[in-house]
Order: C-alpha cells, then structure tokens, then sequence
C-alpha cells in the first residue's frame, strides 16, 4: 500500500454568540482536516492544529508535510513520523502540528486495514468511556449571573467538572470564581483557564486566592506562553497553593521532559491535534506515568475531539484524568460533519468502536462549511494593568 494523494481542508462554522476570553473573541470555529489517500482505496482523516492561523497551517500541510509523504507506505508510521518531525525542525511548532495530522490519518488507515478502533491499536482496548470535563468555548468572559447559568445548566445535564476562563484581571477572575463555585455543589470540581496572560507577581496571588474555592486546577498561568516559563511553573507548583495544569501549548515529549524534570505541573493537557498526533501523544503519556502526573487531554473540534477520545482512552489508567469537552451548540464540526458523532451521557464521553477513528466525514457538509479564512480567534496583545497608557 502506498500513498498517493494527501488533501487538506480547513473548515469553519459561525458561533451562536461571540465568546469572549483573556486572548481574544471568537465568532467561529475552525478546524485542519487532513486526508491521506492510498493506492488501495483506503482513506485515513486527520486533524492539525489550525494555530489560529488556519490559511498558514494548511500551507504547512499542503507544501511542507504532504509532499514528503507520497509515495511511502501509511502502515510504516514510526518511520513517517522521525522523517516529518525532523524535517519540519526549522518551523518549530507548526511543524508539529502541521504533521499531527498526517499521523491521525496513518492511525486511521491502520485501524481500518486491521478492522480495529484506534484506541485498541493503541492500547485503549477494554476502555468504553472517559470522564468530561467542560471547556473549549463554554464559560466566557460575562456577567455573572450569565456565567453561572451556564456552568449550572452542564451540572444539570450530569458534568462534574467545569472550566472557566480566566485572564480578565485577577480580581474579576476571583469574581467569577467566587459567583460559580457559590452556585454548585461542592462535589464539582472546578477548573480556571488564564490563557498564559499573568505576569509573575499576579500568579503567585491568583494561585493564593484561588485555594478559597477548592479550585481543581490553574491552567496556563503565565504570559508569553508556557513553553519559555518551565522554571517558573515549576516554582509556583512548589508553593503548594493551587494545583497546576499545562500542556496544551507545549508541542513535543521534549517540551513535556523539560516542563517534568523542573518542578512540573499537576496535570498535563495534551491534545494530539498540537502534539505530533497519536504518535508523539503517547510517548507525552508514558513520560506523565514515570514522573505520576495526570493526563488530562485537550480538545477542539469536531474530528480533533474524536481523535483525543481515542488516545485517553489509551493513556494508562493510574494517570488518566479528564478528558475537554465543548457541549455547546449548534456545532455543526461535531455533530454535522461527523458521520458517527460522539456519543455523550451524564458527562461520560463514549469511545467509537468502529475501525479505525470510528467516523467519517460527510463531504456533503465538508463542502458546505468551507473557509473563507477569516481566523478563529482574534488575537489581542497583553495588556498590564499598571500600563498607563493603556486605553
């Protein structure tokens, strides 16, 4: 068998309201999906990252990742993994991401030509469902009483952990912290996301006035993004105020060593859409296993929450933690161009048990929900609270 086509196409669907957060607002989602054909009829679907960047990440894919492919057989998947890795080193993490979805799409060929699902193949099998927790565009910027609506509304429909985002200013964090953790029970377990908007001083104090809540974790704290603050994650875990996530924003088992060996995090969050794919994904696991730290997968969209539902379920069971999930609708990415959506009941995500992902994607609606490149997020600079010229 051999590669012969490998297409790309980035997809997008408008948001029912705008979603606000510390890195910008969203009136969409977008997703990379990545198609790998072969010689023998047998198509593999794959998602990269879409860096909010989405035009630029699939030139990534389309002149720097497929090319190198055709021609190879899709079960020789280590090999093709070394070879993209390496020959993507000099654009850093797009490179990561760009060939993340070449690698789901070999996963997927593999578990289609052996007539088994993903997670088997990677050692998920006997694993029928994940525990959720709400993220990804839920539980925005706004006003209270909205937020802790929002947040009640999932604990109705059976969620024991939610998310919400963070990075508005450490008093209105704490604010709207404070309101949701009020407004449930104390067997939910609730998380914050800052979006790597906080400089030093202002963790260390969101860390300490976040233990009021039994807050379940602090993700992503700093400015610049976690990758350049290894050291400096490490000495905020050691103060022992708040629990520490990262990992979303981290690219390689590389990256996962360094963040580990200097004073590490409580909960890693991979996603395999940013991290290398299955491949890569699963080394990040076995890492967090040697060093007992939780696994705690990130998600996006449509096929991109498939395939981390296929990989938790394949990371070992004494690390597995929550798995992301977006329950908010209409999403037309999960519930439209999914020929075989997820399968969701009193916050337990159900692992496909087809061949390989378990879906495919309705080309009806592929076609539909074409781009018109416009980005997903619009990103916004960081803005210090002490700046004096800041509007």
């Amino acid at each position: 068998m051999k590669i012969t086509k490998v297409e790309s196409h980035l997809v997008s669907a408008p948001l029912a309201h705008s979603w606000e957060t510390g890195i910008g607002s969203a009136k969409q989602r977008d997703e990379l999906l990545v198609f790998v054909h072969t010689d023998e009829g047998i198509t593999g679907i794959g998602s990269s990252y879409h860096a909010h960047a989405g035009v630029a990440m699939k030139a990534v894919v389309d002149s720097k990742v497929a090319p190198a492919v055709i021609g190879l057989s899709p079960l020789d998947i280590g090999e093709i993994w070394e070879r993209l890795f390496y020959g993507t080193v000099y654009i850093g993490s797009a490179g990561v991401q760009g060939l993340a979805g070449i690698d789901i799409a070999l996963w997927d060929i593999l578990g289609k030509v052996a007539k088994l699902p993903v997670a088997t193949l990677l050692g998920g099998g006997g694993v029928e469902h994940v525990m959720a927790y709400i993220g990804c565009m839920s539980l925005g910027f706004k006003a209270q009483n909205k937020l802790v609506e929002e947040a009640q509304g999932y604990v109705s429909e059976g969620y024991k952990a939610l998310k919400i985002r963070g990075g508005a200013g450490v008093k209105q964090d704490v604010a709207a912290m404070r309101a949701v953790r009020k407004a449930l029970a104390d067997d939910i377990d609730l998380m914050i996301d800052v979006n790597a908007r906080y400089s030093w001083p202002e963790a260390v104090d969101l860390s300490k006035r976040l233990q009021e809540f039994d807050t379940y974790w602090l993700e992503d704290p700093f400015d610049f993004s976690i990758p350049n603050h290894h050291d400096d994650v490490g000495k905020l875990r050691a103060m022992g105020h708040t629990p520490i996530a990262s990992g979303g924003n981290v690219y390689s088992r590389f990256d996962y060593r360094n963040l580990l060996e200097r004073g590490g995090v409580d909960y890693l969050t991979p996603d395999v859409v940013k991290s290398g794919g299955f491949s890569e994904s699963l080394k990040m696991a076995h890492i967090a296993s040697a060093h007992d730290c939780i696994i705690a997968p990130h998600t996006l969209n449509g096929l991109g929450q498939v395939a981390n539902l296929h990989f938790a379920a394949a990371v070992p069971g004494h690390i597995r933690g929550y798995v992301e999930w977006d329950p908010t609708s209409p999403n037309p990415l999960r519930d439209e161009l999914m020929t075989n959506p997820v399968r969701v009941k009193d916050g337990r995500l159900y692992v496909p048990k087809g061949p390989g992902l378990g879906t495919d994607i309705n080309l009806d609606v592929l076609k539909r929900l074409q781009s018109d490149g416009n980005q997903e997020i619009s990103m916004q600079a960081r803005v210090r609270r002490w700046n004096a010229t800041a509007a």
